[in-house]
């Protein structure tokens, strides 16, 4: 029987042995290990395409949080807002209130920045569990590539046993083992390196989870922070809107009070004169500055005025009480009108001992002792009265001057117009001037056109006249406005 050049057994002997010793998974399993090697790369795909969707899920956490930093620094600057309103307001209720939406609006910046942080928190915890879940999924893979390993070392053992007792095989069958064990060391020990990095990624995964954990944990603590704050402004918001309303309905209370003090109660009835009084304030937590009043004289005289103080509030209050009082006492003393307005201005002057006080006015007498009916006019800075006809027609009067309170010597021309059966003589604030009608402001002229073409109208028919032509109109008024009307009646 013929040996081997090496001195072996016999080469046949020897391949059988070759093949029999070769056990089942180990040399022969080697497309399984190559199915395992595809399954572990499609899982480190998958990890690394997860790594990247937590990378960008924490961009995401990291925009929201500056959001919600940008948000508080908006709802500061609106708390700011509302105190420096605050502050520049002073007891003006109507200015208080557009503190409290100022206010508002900062506390549903809060509550939507309380919403932001939750929404933030929640998706650091769900990056949290899928960071746990990776690292699972790495845990497993390590467990596998361990596996994998020693099969691999299993088959170079039996490899290597195989060569040593093939003596008399061929050398290529000898080689051919060698390169295949040595193939199998190789992937052995890249398997063992990557179990070790799986298991470290899995570690950093697991202290990724653990932070993102304690962050949302944050930003709970913080939601719940942001949520106490915004019920404790609400609660604020509410106080001060309550405390608004209660300084507004005050105001109104003595508004009014000191209104119905400066105004007339009612207008003493006068044989043979229609008189009609619209008077509108421009807030009604605000003490109007207009003022009028008709009154009986001797000798069969009537005494009117009509006036309006610059400014409002109490100041004007002060301005429109002297100016009343003033001119009824003087109207006792004196007979001319531009004498009795030349008093009211000696009168403002005087008190002038801080800001400046003036006011204009209109003063005239009516006289229906001779049977006609007479009235001499005088003008301080204030719109023209105007002579409306019994027919319809819209006359203006030419008395005018200075207004009062602003200079020692003032100039004022007075006129005498007479008062037919049925003509009436209006007179206006400039508050009616202050409103636009077709998109243009109405003037002194624009009045005497909505006045004209009625014939035989009363005193109210004109006043109410000019109201529903400013009906329809979008007229936030800036200033009050005040119509009063003296018709001589028909049978007067």
């Amino acid at each position: 029987m013929a040996r081997s050049p090496s001195g072996g057994r016999p080469a046949s002997t020897a391949n059988g042995r070759s093949r029999e010793a070769l056990p089942a998974g180990a040399l022969e399993d080697e497309p399984t290990l190559a199915a395992r090697d595809q399954t572990l790369a499609d899982a480190d795909q998958t990890a690394s395409d997860t790594d990247q969707t937590l990378s960008d899920a924490d961009q995401t956490s990291a925009d929201s949080d500056q959001t919600s930093a940008d948000c508080d620094q908006v709802a500061s600057d609106h708390d700011q807002a509302a105190s420096d309103h605050d502050l520049a307001a002073g007891g003006d209720p109507g200015e208080h209130d557009v503190s409290q939406g100022i206010r508002e609006r900062s506390t549903n910046q809060r509550e939507r920045t309380a919403d932001q942080r939750h929404q933030s928190a929640g998706a650091r915890l769900r990056a949290g569990e899928q960071r746990d879940a990776i690292a699972d999924d790495r845990d497993v893979a390590a467990l596998a590539r361990d596996q994998a390993a020693a099969a691999r070392e299993i088959a170079m053992v039996q490899a290597r046993v195989v060569d040593e007792g093939a003596e008399n095989a061929p050398a290529l069958s000898g080689a051919d083992l060698v390169v295949r064990a040595a193939g199998q060391r190789r992937r052995a020990a890249e398997q063992r390196t990557n179990a070790a990095e799986y298991r470290e990624r899995a570690a950093e995964d697991r202290q990724m989870a653990e932070r993102d954990r304690e962050a949302a944990a944050r930003e709970r603590r913080r939601s719940l922070v942001d949520r106490e704050m915004f019920a404790a402004e609400l609660d604020r918001v509410q106080e001060l809107r309550a405390e608004g309303l209660r300084h507004q309905h005050r105001a109104e209370q003595l508004a009014g009070t000191l209104q119905r003090s400066l105004s007339p109660p009612s207008l003493p009835p006068i044989a043979g004169l229609d008189v009609a009084v619209h008077c509108e304030p421009c807030a009604p937590e605000d003490v109007g500055g207009d003022f009028y009043d008709v009154f009986p004289m001797a000798a069969g005289r009537t005494g009117f005025f009509f006036g309006d103080v610059c400014g409002k509030g109490p100041e004007a209050a002060a301005v429109t009480s002297l100016a009343r009082y003033t001119m009824r006492t003087a109207a006792m003393l004196r007979e001319l009108p531009d004498a009795i307005l030349m008093d009211l201005n000696a009168a403002l002057l005087m008190h002038n001992d801080g800001p400046m006080r003036t006011c204009t006015a209109v003063y005239g007498q009516i006289d229906m002792s001779s049977g006609a009916t007479a009235v001499t006019l005088a003008v301080a800075g204030h719109p023209r009265p105007l002579i409306v006809r019994k027919d319809g027609s819209v006359q203006p009067t030419s008395a005018h001057g200075t207004m009062l309170g602003a200079v020692d010597d003032p100039d004022f021309h007075t006129c005498a117009v007479h008062l037919g059966r049925g003509d009436a003589i209006l007179i206006y604030s400039d508050g009616l001037l202050d409103t636009k009608l077709g998109g243009d402001r109405i003037d002194a002229r624009r009045v005497a056109g909505l006045l004209a073409g009625t014939s035989h109208a009363s005193a109210q028919d004109l006043v109410d006249r000019l109201m529903r032509a400013l009906d329809d109109v979008d007229r936030p008024l800036r200033d009050d406005m005040a119509i009063m009307t003296l018709q001589r009646t028909p049978a007067g």
